[in-house]
């Protein structure tokens, strides 16, 4: 590092402490000086002290690790942090009674809410409320009171008869395209709407106001930083969600940068014509200087759980006489849709999970190249069953991998997955290692909170590297042949998302001229047993070099 007369004084030094820069170039420092929002130099204690001042404030880390903030990739922030503050937790492991009694308890209590919302439920509920009953009872403990229940893959619901009254659902209504409104023998809606059947009872709960939705971007804002993020995407974004976030930005409260993928598709929840149509034309108009919303998302299948995922060979737990599931686009229509928004600029984001329909979407990508020329990068969502031949594809048509590490390792979700699908066919789900190795591009995000009530970071690392359950609930290991190193596993959550949302000039990496968004953990992840990353604890998060979480 050289030094000039015109160089600016650092405002803060931090040094004695572990810092992981995930730059490749300059991976591990003494100390990193900064200076307003920015990053002034990385190096040696000797050499950065001559950027030290008398108002230079210097920190001692303890030997404490310093590394970029994490970005979460794939997330869906203001539903999921409406649902912690304003619905009914659920455990995914719950039966049904255990939601019954919750759901009861939450009727009876004061509210200045009428609709009762409880989520996310799992299995061992799920196999229960597909049972004749089931509805009645839910009807019995909800006082009269509308009532919606969210299955954990977000894909599904469980509504009494009030609700499906309120959304107009009857026996006489059909299926809408690409959902299903699940009937007992006499042809009467059961409560249990899956995939887009679910959306008319979505919409007739009562949206929060303008006011309560920028309330919830903030406690977002302080949720995030306090798990040690500083950048997330939304993976389908409204156009409220990003007034919403242009309100948090105005006034100074976006503390992590925003990447949204826009429902810009009919596929896709939350779709309207004519907000889509806003969207596109004004989306950067409508974005601050922490946003970014150049991708859309389409969904093109559903979730193994609901067993909606397009696969190439039929379920292990389906009936004979289940034909094959329907993808909302055939891969002409899929290659039509994708094709638009590339000539555009603008990446898409494709919602993925069985392998049929991860082979579509590649093909589609190649469809589009033959026409558009090399374009933009587009991505896959979840796609972990992807077959092994269609790995090199990712790379070769500049297809970004996401994925979501806390379905890699046995949990409520992992483990329904593997009952549905089949041992042998879950075998061979997320093959991260080997998609590492041919190339391509990998970025993960929690999905929150379509696997698990709690955001967790620390936890999803801990399984990205061991393949095992960090909290020791759920014995085992998956796939433990496709563990990364942390080394490895890093840059997914942090340089590599920021290059994937165009912000690899601006954050992800701690290297000179880039914003100061950096986290002081608890503990060296490098030095310590695998299994004990779960329970790291972020000391102080700054976004912009401002402390934005704990302290020093």
């Amino acid at each position: 590092m050289s030094t000039t007369h015109n160089q600016p004084r650092a405002e803060l030094l931090l040094h004695r402490g572990v810092i992981r820069t995930m730059d490749p170039a300059n991976p591990l420092v003494e100390a990193i000086a900064i200076g307003g929002s920015r990053i002034l130099a990385v190096g040696s204690m000797a050499t950065l002290e001559a950027l030290c001042g008398p108002a230079t404030r210097r920190v001692d880390l303890g030997g404490r690790m310093v590394m970029p903030g994490l970005i979460d990739f794939h997330m869906h922030l203001l539903t999921s942090m409406t649902i912690r503050l304003y619905s009914t937790p659920l455990d995914p492991a719950d039966d049904f009674a255990a939601v019954l009694a919750k759901v009861g308890a939450a009727a009876q209590a004061p509210s200045g809410r009428e609709w009762v919302t409880a989520g996310p439920y799992g299995p061992a509920a799920l196999a229960a409320m597909e049972q004749p009953g089931a509805l009645a009872a839910l009807d019995a403990v909800s006082h009269g009171r509308p009532v919606s229940l969210t299955h954990v893959s977000g894909h599904g619901r469980f509504a009494n008869s009030v609700a499906l009254a309120r959304a107009g659902i009857t026996a006489s209504t059909p299926d809408p395209q690409d959902g299903e409104i699940v009937r007992d023998a006499a042809g009467q809606p059961t409560g249990l709407l899956h995939e887009t059947a679910s959306w008319p009872v979505r919409d007739a709960i009562p949206a929060l106001n303008a006011a309560e939705m920028l309330d919830v971007a903030r406690q977002a804002m302080r949720y995030l930083n306090g798990l040690g993020l500083t950048g997330f995407c939304d993976a389908s974004a409204t156009l409220d969600m990003l007034r919403t976030f242009r309100a948090l930005e105005d006034e100074g409260g976006l503390t992590c940068w925003a990447g949204f993928n826009l429902a810009l598709s009919p596929t896709s929840m939350g779709y309207d014509a004519a907000e889509a149509a806003e969207l596109r034309r004004n989306r950067k108009a409508l974005c601050g200087p922490h946003m970014v919303a150049d991708f859309a998302k389409i969904f093109l299948d559903g979730v193994p759980s609901l067993r909606t995922a397009a696969m190439l060979e039929p379920y292990a737990t389906a009936p004979a006489s289940e034909p094959p599931i329907a993808m909302t686009l055939d891969v002409q229509q899929l290659a039509e849709a994708i094709a638009d928004f590339d000539a555009e600029g603008m990446g898409v984001k494709v919602h993925a999970i069985g392998d049929r329909a991860v082979l579509t979407v590649l093909d589609a990508v190649e469809r589009v190249r033959a026409r558009n020329g090399a374009g933009v990068q587009h991505q896959i969502a979840h796609g972990q069953f992807i077959r092994e031949q269609d790995i090199p594809r990712l790379r070769k048509l500049n297809v970004l991998a996401d994925m979501n590490p806390p379905l890699w390792f046995p949990n409520s979700a992992s483990l329904t997955h593997e009952r549905v699908v089949g041992k042998a066919r879950y075998a061979r789900a997320w093959p991260i290692r080997d998609i590492l190795a041919s190339g391509a591009d990998i970025a993960v995000g929690s999905d929150w909170m379509t696997i698990s009530p709690d955001l967790d970071p620390w936890l999803s690392l801990c399984g990205m590297v061991t393949r095992r359950d960090g909290t020791g609930r759920f014995p085992g290991a998956h796939r433990p042949e496709q563990a990364l190193s942390l080394e490895q596993a890093l840059p997914l959550y942090t340089r590599n998302p920021a290059r994937a949302m165009r912000l690899g000039d601006r954050t992800g990496q701690l290297s000179p001229g880039l914003s100061a968004d950096l986290i002081v953990l608890d503990r060296d992840l490098m030095s310590i047993d695998p299994m004990a990353i779960a329970g790291t604890q972020v000391m102080a998060t700054l976004f912009e070099g401002r402390l934005v979480h704990g302290g020093f």
